[in-house]
């Protein structure tokens, strides 16, 4: 799970290095300090989070929204929960997964849930066109189009209103 979080926050700009899970025994008080202490300087060089979101394109608020959003996905929790039995026993089909594989998988899950709920996000505060939203989230049209299709089919979205040639989406 701390590999799906650190996708997660990588994926919206956040340094994944702001993350640690460490599992320390009650017996290693010495230990759990230099663990405290190291991580403690090290979000200290990696300075205040607004500096460094800042840094990164968009807006950090609608990621972090769409973040919390998106691990509460059934798609993202099932990819999240499957990862050690597909490295261990693999598929269906006994296909065992490496490491960089399920990174991939994840990787490409986060990007997409991401994508889908800042998406909707947006069509809660107003109807946007395909373009609108590209421009917004820095993301492809033809990318935006094809999360705009899967909602249009599950009837999350509908095309509210057309302007000039462009649709604009709203939510049902």
């Amino acid at each position: 799970m701390v590999d799906v979080a650190k996708s997660i926050i990588s994926h919206i700009g956040i340094n994944p290095n702001r993350l640690l899970l460490e599992w320390v025994s009650a017996a290693e008080g010495p230990r759990f300090a230099q663990l405290v202490t190291d991580f403690t300087n090290q979000l200290r060089e990696l300075g205040p989070l607004d500096e460094e979101a800042k840094s990164s394109a968009g807006d950090l608020s609608l990621k972090l929204k769409a973040s919390k959003n998106a691990v509460k996905s059934e798609k993202l929790r099932w990819v999240a929960a499957k990862q050690t039995e597909f490295k261990r026993d693999g598929n269906k089909y006994s296909e065992v997964f490496t490491d960089q594989e399920i990174g991939r998988m994840i990787d490409g899950v986060v990007i997409e849930e991401i994508a889908l709920q800042q998406i909707l996000l947006l069509l809660e505060q107003e109807k946007l066109s395909v373009k609108e939203i590209s421009q917004r989230l820095g993301i492809s049209s033809p990318k935006i189009m094809e999360q705009m299709l899967g909602l249009r089919r599950k009837e999350i979205i509908e095309i509210a209103e057309i302007r000039g040639r462009s649709p604009l989406y709203a939510l049902r």
